[in-house]
């Protein structure tokens, strides 16, 4: 029984060796520091990747942001994005596995039918030659790619794949109430018991206004201000709700207005809560029903005690506030 496991033993690793030799090890490479594909990231404008499952469309404003375009319209992650054409800058040629493969070939390496097929349109709509991914090496950490425009398969770091590996959800921006903090001059927060409003003089210094004229801690406040900047969503549960009733928005938990100098709406922010006590944030004006967090609820649920200069009292006990 022990020659029998020490003879099946040595044919794998024979089966792997020989692997190695004709894949990894006995073809041309291709010249040295040759890149997949080259291009400078700030001349990228859109980027399609169609998945087995899927089409992905992404293009850049003209302000330089980075919007979805299919399957939905909605604003995009841009240190996804920033991630990936990084990713497909630095990656380079490693071998040439077949230089004209077969159509049995291509179906060996995943590419008869890409795991991903990447499109790349350059400043006046230069449109670089497509590349697909195939599957990745049994061993190595490496990746079959071939550029749409040569019949060659080619071997690259598995890296590139691996950062490919995306699902819709996380190429959407998960910032939810993005206002920028030098231009908040009014804070409301509204729950089903109290109104707490802070205000902001010309001067700059923050005052509690309500539900009781004080004093403010001026780096409670601004801190608060970088925490709501900072929300991100866990998830999307709705992109276009009929209701907002079950999602507990139509009689939110938590309601945070910001407004501007001139008294301009620069955000409003709903929060809310299901019969099963799962967490939802809505932008007035926006469609997007997002899933948040425990956490990040109790860090924008506020108390008087959180801004009130040297006051040990609070009017509601803190903690999450309740329908």
């Amino acid at each position: 029984m022990r020659l029998r496991n020490t003879l099946l033993l040595l044919g794998v690793f024979i089966i792997l060796g020989g692997y190695i030799y004709l894949f990894e090890l006995n073809r041309d490479i291709g010249e040295k520091g040759e890149k997949i594909l080259d291009f400078a990231e700030e001349d990228v404008e859109a980027i399609v990747l169609i998945y087995r499952d899927q089409m992905i469309g992404l293009n850049r404003k003209p302000s330089g942001k980075w919007m979805l375009t299919q399957p939905l319209q909605a604003p995009a992650d841009e240190s996804v994005i920033h991630g990936i054409l990084t990713a497909l800058n630095f990656s380079e040629v490693k071998r040439i596995i077949e230089e004209r493969p077969s159509k049995k070939d291509l179906a060996t390496f995943g590419l008869d039918n890409p795991w991903v097929k990447l499109l790349i349109t350059l400043k006046k709509e230069k449109t670089l030659p497509a590349i697909l991914v195939g599957e990745k090496t049994p061993v190595g950490y490496s990746a079959y790619v071939k550029r749409a425009n040569e019949p060659a398969v080619l071997l690259t770091s598995a890296s590139l794949r691996s950062t490919l590996e995306k699902k819709l959800s996380d190429f959407r921006d998960k910032g939810i109430l993005r206002v920028d903090p030098e231009r908040v001059a009014k804070i409301e927060l509204q729950t089903e018991k109290v109104s707490l409003v802070l205000v902001r003089s010309d001067g700059g210094d923050w005052r509690l206004e309500a539900p009781q004229k004080k004093e403010a801690k001026q780096a409670a406040v601004s801190a608060y201000l970088r925490t709501l900047n900072r929300l991100r969503a866990t998830g999307f549960a709705d992109n276009k709700p009929e209701s907002l009733k079950k999602y507990g928005l139509k009689s939110p938990l938590l309601k945070i207005s910001l407004e501007g100098k001139a008294s301009e709406t620069l955000g409003t922010l709903l929060i809310g809560e299901n019969a099963r006590g799962e967490l939802y944030a809505k932008k007035v004006g926006k469609p997007t029903v997002y899933i948040i967090d425990r956490f990040s609820y109790t860090q924008v649920n506020k108390t008087t005690i959180d801004f009130s200069a040297g006051d040990k009292s609070d009017s509601r006990p803190p903690g999450p506030a309740k329908e």
